[in-house]
């Protein structure tokens, strides 16, 4: 299974920014703006055009009781309920967003471990799940942190971390609590194993740089073809030719939407407003883009994305060797260009003349023939120089 887009999370468009939960503080309060909330799924947030995090789980999700100040959990949400959720981030604000998601087939890096927790007591209640008191081992816990038991499961995110009162980490002797809601698919048991992950440190994972809807396609039979897009209303996106794409095809209704990634990784491989070829759609709503991926079909959506780590993925070519001044370079240095005769005789007539009043006279000069002078060009030059009067006419190649 690949991934799956279920729902979007928008934070500061709900009735009620937070919510209290008795021993767990506040929990923050968004809107269901795209699909559905499922408890449980995988999430990223979005802050403004930046995905800074990922691998995050909707650990716990309540709802207020209408007309009421109580909450109660819910396992699902549909298009424009207000829900309160924990993830493991005390940094949800207004204008943050979490892109929910499933994915079977892509996990979160586990291979660096940073604490291991033995399972003293497990516990259950029916608002915020499972929580479990546990004695660090070794190493660190953290408030946040991906885990999982060592009887298998999906891995899961501490929520919330008590010592007796709410605390960030709990360092190797110490006990403590940790919270982990709703995540855990095989349920924790005394003397369980839970060992916490050290995840590479990120500013930001990719920056979006926007989405086109499919409306027409023009297979140019080679592998490639060229779509007719249009940016949704009141989208601003940026389409730049070179800068990599996936390709979401959407299904169901508004109040039940899923998209699924059918490719990634791609490029853009051409843009044009009006029939014109340019570099980038220029803020214009409607343009043609070129990918090479032949099953794009209609209504699917183009989004355009640049990772963090694109200039590591794709580093710059290396800055070109500098170019051997013929008028100026010692025997060791023409010697990269040239044979040793070659290098003698060349040395001989600058001496004599003066210098070269070009590459292609230079060549003619020390006898190169005229496709060796054409790649001499790409690796010399002539600086100036006054010469004396000779013999040495110019070859024009």
């Amino acid at each position: 299974m690949t991934e799956v887009r279920v729902g979007l999370i928008e934070f500061g468009k709900a009735l009620n920014d937070s919510v209290a939960l008795p021993g767990l503080g506040e929990l923050p309060g968004g809107q269901v703006s795209l699909g559905r909330a499922v408890r449980g799924a995988r999430a990223r947030l979005k802050r403004a055009d930046r995905i800074l995090a990922d691998n995050l789980r909707l650990g716990i999700m309540v709802r207020k009781k209408f007309f009421s100040s109580d909450v109660e959990p819910v396992t699902d949400a549909g298009f424009l309920k207000d829900v309160f959720v924990a993830v493991g981030r005390r940094d949800l604000g207004n204008g943050d967003a979490l892109e929910l998601y499933t994915d079977d087939t892509v996990g979160p890096d586990m291979s660096r471990q940073d604490g291991v927790a033995q399972v003293v007591a497990p516990a259950y209640d029916e608002l915020t799940g499972f929580r479990v008191q546990v004695l660090v081992r070794d190493g660190v816990l953290r408030f946040g942190a991906l885990t999982a038991f060592s009887r298998g499961g999906q891995p899961m995110r501490v929520l919330g971390l008590f010592g007796p009162g709410p605390v960030d980490e709990l360092p190797a002797g110490r006990p403590g609590t940790v919270l982990l809601g709703f995540q855990c698919d095989v349920p924790p048991l005394a003397g369980d194993t839970l060992t916490a992950f050290d995840e590479p440190s990120h500013d930001h994972f990719e920056r979006r740089e926007g989405v086109a809807v499919v409306h027409g396609l023009n297979d140019l039979g080679n592998g490639s073809v060229v779509a007719a897009v249009e940016v949704p209303e009141g989208r601003g996106s940026v389409f730049t030719v070179g800068t990599r794409a996936r390709v979401l095809r959407p299904a169901g209704t508004t109040f039940n939407e899923r998209s699924t990634v059918v490719a990634a990784d791609l490029r853009i491989l051409s843009l044009a407003r009006g029939g014109v070829a340019v570099r980038t759609n220029g803020g214009v709503r409607t343009f043609t883009v070129g990918l090479a991926f032949r099953d794009l079909r209609q209504n699917d959506v183009i989004e355009a994305y640049v990772p963090a780590d694109a200039v590591a993925l794709a580093p710059p070519p290396p800055a070109p060797a500098p170019l051997v001044d013929v008028n100026a370079a010692s025997g060791p240095e023409l010697a990269q260009l040239l044979s040793p005769e070659q290098v003698a005789k060349a040395l001989e007539l600058r001496q004599r003349q003066g210098g070269f009043p070009d590459v292609e006279a230079f060549g003619v000069a020390i006898g190169l023939q005229p496709h060796e002078i054409v790649r001499l060009r790409k690796r010399a030059t002539a600086g100036r120089v006054a010469l004396r009067e000779t013999g040495v006419r110019q070859l024009d190649i």
